[in-house]
C-alpha cells in the first residue's frame, strides 16, 4: 500500500509513545500519532485533545471548529492545573514542532533573527520551559529538515537542550530524547549528547541528511531503515483525518493557501451533512 511522508512520520512518532501518561495533541501530526499509538500498541495512553474538550476523546483535526472536532460527551474534564501537575510528575508527553532545533536539542518557537529586531515573531515559549525541565522524554518533529530548521545554534532558546548550563541548573531531567523529521529518526546519543541518526527513511541517504543539516552529524553504530506504515496504520490515520489537515504542516505559500481552501470546503460540506443527519437531536 502506498504511503506519504506525513503518514511515515506519524507512525514513527506513534512508536515513541507508551505507558500510563497523558499525551497532548496540539498539532495534527501530534494528535494522529497519539491516536494511532492508542489504537495499536499503547491502549493505556490518555489522549488529551484540548483542555476544553478534555481527555480520552477521539481527535479529528479540523479548521473551523478549533483545533480538533471531538465528542465532548466522552471527555474527562481537565484544568490547566491538572495538566501542569502531570508535567511536574512526569506523566505528560507532547510532540513539539519547533521552528529551529540545534545539535544539542535546544529549540526555538519564539523568534527568527536577532531578538532586538527579529525577522519573524512566533508564538513564544509557551509550556516548553516546563516540559524541558521536568519530563524524562522530550519529543520533537520537523516537517522540513533543512539547514534553516536543523541549525548549528538556535536564534532564541525556547526550550533547553543538553550542555553545561543544563548540567549546572537542571541536571539530566527534561533533556531531549527524540527527533523525527521528513528524512529520518534521531536521538541525542552523539558526542556530548549531540544529534545522532538512528534511522533513515526509505530512499534517504546519509549524504542527503548531512547536506540538509547545518552541522556535522553523527550516526549510530547501526543505522536502519525506518519501518514503513502497515496497512492497518494507514487505515487508522486516514479514517482519523479524512480531510487531510495533516498535509498542511508540509506546505507553505500559495500551495498551502489552495489546500486550505479545499479542506475548508470539504469540512463545510461534512459539517452540513452531519447536522442534517442529527437534526432531530437539536429540536
Amino acid at each position: 500500500m502506498d504511503y506519504s511522508v506525513d503518514e511515515l512520520m506519524i507512525t514513527a512518532m506513534a512508536r515513541e509513545l507508551a505507558g500510563e501518561v497523558m499525551v497532548s495533541s496540539v498539532t495534527s501530526l501530534g494528535a494522529l500519532s497519539a491516536y494511532l499509538a492508542k489504537r495499536t500498541h499503547a491502549p493505556e495512553l490518555a489522549v488529551l485533545s484540548t483542555p476544553e474538550s478534555g481527555m480520552e476523546v477521539t481527535p479529528m483535526p479540523t479548521l473551523t471548529l478549533g483545533q480538533f472536532m471531538t465528542d465532548a460527551q466522552q471527555g474527562i474534564p481537565l484544568t490547566m492545573e491538572d495538566i501542569f501537575d502531570a508535567i511536574f510528575l512526569d506523566r505528560f508527553r507532547i510532540w513539539i514542532n519547533p521552528a529551529q532545533i540545534d545539535r544539542f536539542g535546544n529549540v526555538n518557537i519564539t523568534a527568527i533573527g536577532p531578538w532586538a529586531s527579529p525577522r519573524v515573531a512566533m508564538v513564544g515559549s509557551r509550556g516548553i520551559p516546563e516540559d524541558t525541565s521536568h519530563l524524562s522524554a522530550i519529543l520533537y518533529y520537523v516537517t522540513n529538515h533543512s539547514p534553516r530548521t536543523v541549525v548549528e545554534r538556535v536564534d532564541f532558546r525556547s526550550g533547553a537542550g543538553y550542555g553545561s548550563e543544563r548540567d549546572r541548573l537542571l541536571g539530566q531531567r527534561g533533556a531531549p530524547t527524540r527527533l523525527v523529521t521528513n528524512l529520518g529518526v534521531f536521538d541525542f546519543r552523539g558526542p556530548d549528547h549531540s544529534l545522532s541518526v538512528v534511522s533513515l527513511h526509505p530512499g534517504v541517504s546519509r549524504e542527503q541528511v548531512q547536506e540538509a543539516t547545518a552541522f556535522p552529524l553523527s550516526f549510530a553504530a547501526e543505522v536502519y531503515e525506518t519501518p514503513v506504515p502497515s496497512e492497518s496504520d494507514l487505515a487508522i490515520i486516514r479514517a482519523s483525518d479524512p480531510l487531510e489537515v495533516r498535509k498542511l504542516e508540509f506546505l507553505g505559500g500559495r500551495e498551502a493557501a489552495e489546500r486550505l481552501v479545499q479542506i475548508y470546503e470539504r469540512e463545510r460540506q461534512a459539517m452540513r451533512a452531519a447536522l442534517w443527519q442529527n437534526r432531530g437531536r437539536f429540536r
